[in-house]
Order: C-alpha cells, then sequence, then structure tokens
C-alpha cells in the first residue's frame, strides 16, 4: 500500500499558474509607473527662487560694463605708426566732448545758459570716478586728493584738457553724421548707466553701442580691445538671464517615494 500511495504522488502534475492577461500586466505598469504631480505651490515657490537669483545676477553683472566706461578703458585702439599719431576711442570721453560740441550749437542751450551749468556738472561727476581711483594708486597725491570731493575738485582741470585741448577726441565727435563712434558711445554710457537699475532696453543699448563702436572704429583703422567684448557679452548674458527669469518651467512631477 505505500508503494500504491507513492505512485500515485508521482502521476500528479504540478498544477499550471494562471495565465495573466494582457490588460492585467498594463494595470500593474500603470501602478508601478504611477507618479504624483508636484504641487502649484511648490513650483511656484521654485519659480519665485530662480526669478530672484537670475534677477539679483543680472544687477550684479551689469556694474561690469559701466566699471569698464568710468574707467575710461579704451574699446578701440589706432596703433602708432609712420606719419599717423596713435589714437584711443574712450566712449566716455567721445560722448562728453559730442555732448559739449551739440551744445554749442544748440539754440536750446542758447536760449538757456544754465543748462551749459549742468552738463559741465554732468560731466564733471562721470569723471569723478577715474580721478578717484588715480588718487588712490599715486603714492605723491595728498591726503585730501584721495577722496570723493578732492577727486571732483581735480576735474576741473581734466575737464578743460579733455574738451579744449584733446583734438584726437574732438575730431571723433565732430565727424559727419552718420557719426558711429560718437552715437555708439552715446548709447553705451546711457545704457552702462542705467543698467543696474532697469533692465530690458539698456542691455540693448550696450550691445548696440558696442556694435556702433567697433563698426566706426575700423573703418577709422581702429582695432577692437578686450574691454569691448567683455561690456558687449556681459551685455548678452544679462539679457540672458532677464529671459529666462521670466519664463515659467513647464510643471514637473515629483516621483513617488
Amino acid at each position: 500500500m505505500p508503494s500504491a500511495k507513492k505512485a500515485e504522488k508521482k502521476d500528479k502534475k504540478p498544477k499550471k499558474e494562471k495565465p495573466v492577461s494582457d490588460d492585467e500586466s498594463d494595470d500593474d505598469d500603470a501602478v508601478e509607473e504611477e507618479e504624483e504631480v508636484e504641487p502649484e505651490h511648490v513650483r511656484r515657490k521654485r519659480q519665485r527662487g530662480r526669478a530672484a537669483f537670475l534677477t539679483l545676477l543680472r544687477r550684479v553683472i551689469a556694474f561690469i560694463p559701466l566699471g569698464i566706461v568710468l574707467s575710461r578703458q579704451p574699446f578701440m585702439v589706432k596703433p602708432r605708426m609712420s606719419g599717423v599719431n596713435a589714437a584711443k576711442m574712450r566712449p566716455l570721453e567721445l560722448a562728453i566732448v559730442g555732448a559739449v560740441q551739440f551744445a554749442a550749437g544748440s539754440p536750446t542751450f542758447v536760449r538757456n545758459p544754465q543748462l551749459h551749468v549742468y552738463l559741465n556738472a554732468t560731466g564733471r561727476v562721470l569723471l569723478t570716478p577715474f580721478e578717484y581711483l588715480t588718487a588712490q594708486q599715486s603714492k605723491r597725491a595728498m591726503p585730501a586728493e584721495k577722496t570723493w570731493q578732492g577727486a571732483y575738485k581735480k576735474t576741473a582741470k581734466g575737464w578743460g584738457r579733455l574738451v579744449d585741448r584733446d583734438a584726437s577726441v574732438r575730431e571723433m565727435a565732430t565727424a559727419p553724421q552718420p557719426n558711429l563712434p560718437l552715437i555708439g558711445s552715446v548709447l553705451l554710457v546711457i545704457g552702462t548707466m542705467l543698467c543696474p537699475l532697469f533692465g530690458g532696453v539698456t542691455e540693448y543699448l550696450i550691445v548696440i553701442g558696442c556694435v556702433l563702436v567697433m563698426q566706426g572704429g575700423r573703418q577709422l583703422g581702429m582695432e577692437a580691445q578686450p574691454e569691448l567684448y567683455v561690456a558687449g557679452v556681459v551685455a548678452v548674458l544679462a539679457i540672458a538671464a532677464m529671459e529666462y527669469a521670466g519664463k515659467a518651467p513647464p510643471p514637473t512631477k515629483a516621483k513617488r517615494r
């Protein structure tokens, strides 16, 4: 009898598993791959943080073109050759001399002499940072000259030397229109002054100003300097940061833990 029971056990076949239908397998995969949608308030908070960071970054890098312009760095240089004097195109100096030349023949300034005072004061204020940095680096400068007030007083001589005795700058400022270097320098000065305060149009003014200065300088036989490229690239980066900060990212899904 025991042998018969063993034979019956051997004859028994293993039970077949119930086949899983395609619909059930798809449901299981859907459950495994199911994800939770990120809450709206979390997405908005992340977006505000990113926008705030990019806005702060844009304002910080906006001071780079401003520092280059106020330090009176040359954007274009004409090397000295036989029979040709060396020349440097500084946007701040060219814009100031151009403004003075325009005011000299403007009927509005003739009717209102007080405008000349405002123009001279504004120009001297723009020249003050350069005089201040020069005094800080000079070992012969007196302590009174190393202050902002002393630097502003020193611009009185620099103003007269720039406006009245710098023939190369005056020649570029009085060139026939369209005077690309003068127009570009004016746009550069305005754009760099307003860029740390306002975003949008000011960056485009800097880029357009750099292009006009480069094109006008090449017509005069000048070579572009690294400062010009730095100002233009920084303005483009500021535009990109501003555009990216204003874009809302698509809603993302947070994976279920």
